[in-house]
């Protein structure tokens, strides 16, 4: 899809003023003679007879070629060894009516034109490219004889063309374009137009397009004081029912919506910050879970020490003491770990001794207690 247009390319076709040929040159010159030994004698020539020769010369002269519709029969030298010019000049050609067949296509390189001209091997010549390309204003230069301009053929179903093959367009070959005198050409000249693109992926991210028809949009000034034909680049047509469909990327930036980093990524920003939202509330959740355990793991060792100072108060004999003394040591050793592990706050430690104090003081009463029954039995 298309991201500029890097240049406009129109189409130049040229007669040259046609050659006499040598033999009416030689004719030309003997009536002359006739004349003057006539009017010497003073009875041989009339005026009559003498209008009758000048016609009959000006019928033997090659005619000029002035419409496209006169080109069949032709030699027409197509400037350029692309053969998308010659697909152009068929469809030229085709447009009034005369088959391929019935032209010679010849085509040359840009340093044959003149020498074909001079020696008339050609009679037209077609030139594909900028209005102001050196070698089609060479081509309209060498196409002029002894001060007379060439004939510019228009193409005057230009539209008719375009209508059929939209990717070509209706254009004018602007009046003395190519300079002389008289100027070349003499008025405006309908002609087709065709345009070459730079085009991108329609794959490619808008973004990365967008960036770029931006770039090089504010080079073109730059990089035209070594490259003049930087300057011929220019926005294509954002249409949608335009001939050539336009990356979004291209159109955004030359329609002025080209969207903010914030503006292309705003919605996934704003599912990101829900998501981090729901992460976060999801994390403090877990953590308040886990200090929830850890508090469930607190208040068990607590009600563990109440179980037995209760157990220590109703214990049969002194075995069962030193049982719940040992529990009460297994209880005390995992709360040291958890001061160790930083697992157990100021309040929680506090709470812990003071139950493990009153187990202790249980199981010695009840102990001294059940010491003093044997001793008194």
């Amino acid at each position: 899809q298309a991201v500029a247009i890097l240049r406009r390319n129109v189409v130049v076709l040229v007669a040259p003023p046609p050659l006499p040929p040598p033999a009416a040159a030689a004719k030309a010159k003997r009536p002359a003679k006739k004349a003057a030994a006539k009017d010497e004698d003073g009875k041989k020539a009339s005026a009559k007879e003498k209008e009758k020769e000048k016609e009959k010369d000006k019928d033997d002269e090659p005619k000029k070629l002035e419409k496209i519709e006169e080109l069949a029969g032709k030699r027409i030298a197509v400037i350029g060894r692309t053969e998308a010019n010659v697909n152009l000049l068929n469809i030229i050609l085709k447009q009034y009516e005369i088959a391929p067949d019935k032209v010679q296509v010849i085509q040359l390189d840009t340093t044959d034109v003149g020498p074909a001209i001079r020696e008339s091997k050609v009679d037209a010549v077609m030139s594909v490219g900028p209005i102001s390309s050196r070698i089609t204003a060479d081509a309209v230069a060498a196409a002029a004889r002894e001060h007379e301009p060439p004939t510019f053929l228009a193409i005057d179903a230009s539209e008719a063309i375009v209508q059929r093959f939209p990717v070509y367009e209706s254009t004018e070959i602007p009046a003395g374009v190519f300079g002389g005198a008289p100027q070349r050409p003499a008025e405006a000249v309908e002609t087709i137009g065709v345009s070459h693109y730079i085009v991108a992926r329609r794959t490619l991210d808008e973004s990365t397009v967008g960036d770029f028809a931006r770039l090089l949009f504010g080079a073109r000034q730059v990089l035209s004081n070594d490259l003049p034909s930087v300057a011929k680049i220019e926005a294509p047509d954002t249409d949608k029912d335009a001939a050539v469909a336009v990356h979004p990327g291209a159109a955004a930036y030359i329609d002025g919506e080209q969207k903010s980093f914030f503006e292309r990524y705003n919605d996934w920003i704003y599912y990101g910050l829900m998501i981090l939202s729901f992460l976060g509330s999801a994390t403090a959740w877990l953590m308040n879970y886990s200090k929830v355990d850890d508090r469930v793991q607190k208040l068990h060792a607590l009600d563990q020490l109440m179980d037995l100072i209760r157990a220590a108060r109703e214990a049969p004999d002194v075995p069962a003491l030193d049982r719940l003394q040992a529990e009460a040591d297994e209880i005390l050793q995992a709360a040291i770990q958890q001061v160790e592990n930083n697992a157990l706050d100021q309040a929680g430690l506090q709470a812990f001794s003071l139950a493990l104090q009153q187990t202790r003081g249980a199981i010695a009463d009840r102990r001294a207690l059940l010491l003093a029954r044997s001793a008194q039995s």
